[in-house]
């Protein structure tokens, strides 16, 4: 917080003084996060985790996203960016819960934002390989991945998707609920840790399952068998990655208690 005077301002009543921690912010998965405030001004601090790499993150991608998004409605802004945290405007409001996104007005509104996300340009960035992501987390586990999911059929799959013919489109490719912040009539997609060049059904599938409207697909060119490798495909990489999270939380308590014991 010490850097505040480096942050952006929103407009001329954002963070005028250093800011205080008003409280943690629960449920991050992967950081910190802190809310702030400024006056009347509120920010979020994400503390960033310290093996990103381990989980599929990367970081300089993820502000290359948000730098392209940053005139869009539906982001945070981004007030400040270093290698170890990224602060964000605070956008108040609810997740979006499985009763708004049975609601046909908001599923037509967020399938709409999917597509503008779609048609954001970002140049210099490559087709994002899902069969090195699994690998990647393969590696990351003491042991063979096979004993968390059926790890010959993942492999296929991801293969098969890495080599068909599809225009690569900006995918968030971790739209779950908690990601997603209605506020009034407002929609704020979050966390873009994972977004990358892929498969322009992944976020459809991620959100809607196997009930993605239609008209959303149909001029893509999609089948339902690719939207079916998609759904286990992302079951598969949720398994592994839970499984990458879980040691590697194992091996940060083991080193405190061994500095404790130092």
């Amino acid at each position: 917080m010490l850097q505040w005077k480096a942050w952006k301002k929103i407009n001329e009543s954002a963070c005028n003084a250093l800011p205080s921690v008003e409280k943690e912010l629960g449920n991050g998965l992967v950081n910190h996060s802190f809310l702030v405030r400024s006056g009347d001004y509120r920010a979020v601090i994400r503390v960033n985790c310290a093996d990103p790499d381990k989980l599929g993150i990367n970081r300089s991608r993820e502000l290359k996203i948000l730098s392209a998004l940053e005139y869009a409605d539906f982001v945070p802004d981004i007030l400040y960016s270093d290698t170890h945290v990224l602060v964000t405007e605070y956008i108040s409001g609810m997740s979006l819960d499985t009763r708004s996104l049975s609601s046909s007005v908001i599923r037509s509104r967020l399938s709409s934002l999917i597509e503008r996300i779609q048609a954001t340009c970002i140049s210099g960035m490559n087709r994002f390989s899902y069969l090195d992501c699994c690998k990647g987390y393969a590696r990351a586990l003491p042991y063979n991945p096979s004993e968390v999911v059926d790890w010959e059929k993942l492999c296929s799959v991801a293969a098969e998707l890495d080599t068909a013919c599809y225009e690569p489109v900006l995918c968030h490719h971790d739209l779950g609920l908690e990601n997603i912040i209605i506020r009034q009539e407002a929609i704020f997609f979050i966390d873009w840790e994972f977004g990358a060049l892929g498969h322009p059904a992944f976020d459809y599938v991620k959100l809607f399952g196997e009930n993605i409207p239609k008209s959303n697909v149909a001029h893509k060119d999609i089948s339902s068998g690719a939207i079916q490798q998609i759904k286990f495909l992302q079951s598969a990489m949720d398994d592994l990655w839970f499984a990458v999270k879980k040691i590697a939380e194992g091996q940060a308590k083991s080193g405190a208690h061994n500095d404790r014991k130092v």
